[in-house]
């Protein structure tokens, strides 16, 4: 796939802008996976800080039997040197409703903390290439008698398709681990996704994307989700994002996904 997105990059050569002048054209963020360590993100290294407000949805018809669950997570990228990235992203709030046919019941607590990193590989005029690893840190959830951490592992690529139009790749792998009384519990999954984002005007863009994972729920396919989001440039260094996802596909039960987001430039 990044070699794919290369070969696009360069035909389009004479298209003009540069793969990180213009942040309007970042992916929106539609994770699935626990702890958001499944978040799509660009390859261009950024100084920003967001608030993600995020939901998501398994429900069984006929009747309400399911899981509702939202989350309000608090992030921020500081670029340290010319070819790094320090991340870090603290869920705040994360709260679950459950109800089957003879229960309901509401969960509410908070954390983790995740810190990350990302490493400009290369970066040309038509695209640029990044590694990007995180890691929940070890007992920062509050409520729960599982012990859980988890991270992932992925190299991300963004390059020119057009002058307002950019493609976004991305391969790589999650993983968690859990212990408690019952026992351990481990899950590893690779995943790989592409979006495009066009710019429809000079402070709005849309995105439509897919993306693929294997291996969370065993040998299997776990998901191929559409996605779609829309971001506009509120104000000087304020944006807003809405992306929202629906796995299509493979075992995943999660019916659709919705992520809110608010970005500051620093």
């Amino acid at each position: 796939m990044i070699r794919t997105l290369a070969i696009t990059c360069l035909l389009a050569r004479a298209a003009g802008a540069a793969p990180c002048e213009d942040p309007v054209l970042d992916p929106v963020t539609t994770p699935i996976r626990d702890a958001a360590i499944d978040q799509q993100r660009t390859a261009c290294l950024r100084n920003e800080m967001a608030i993600h407000l995020g939901g998501r949805a398994l429900v069984d018809n006929p009747g309400f039997h399911g899981v509702l669950s939202g989350d309000l997570r608090g992030s921020g990228r500081l670029v340290l040197r010319p070819r790094f990235e320090l991340d870090v992203d603290v869920q705040l709030v994360d709260a679950t409703f459950v109800q089957n046919a003879v229960n309901k019941a509401t969960r509410v607590a908070a954390g983790p903390i995740t810190v990350g990193a990302a490493f400009a590989a290369a970066s040309t005029e038509d695209m640029a290439l990044a590694l990007v690893g995180s890691v929940e840190l070890r007992g920062t959830r509050t409520g729960d008698d599982t012990v859980r951490t988890s991270g992932e592992l992925t190299a991300v690529a963004t390059g020119v398709l057009a002058a307002r139009t950019l493609m976004h790749g991305r391969f790589g792998g999650v993983w968690m681990l859990a212990a408690s009384t019952a026992g351990d519990s481990e899950r590893v999954a690779f995943r790989a996704g592409v979006d495009v984002a066009h710019r429809l005007a000079r402070p709005l863009s849309v995105l439509l994307g897919a993306e693929a994972q294997t291996g969370w729920y065993g040998g299997g396919l776990d998901h191929v989700s559409l996605r779609a989001g829309v971001q506009l440039h509120v104000r000087r260094g304020w944006r807003g994002a809405i992306g929202i996802a629906a796995p299509v596909g493979g075992e995943e039960r999660t019916n659709v996904v919705l992520d809110l987001a608010v970005v500051h430039a620093l």
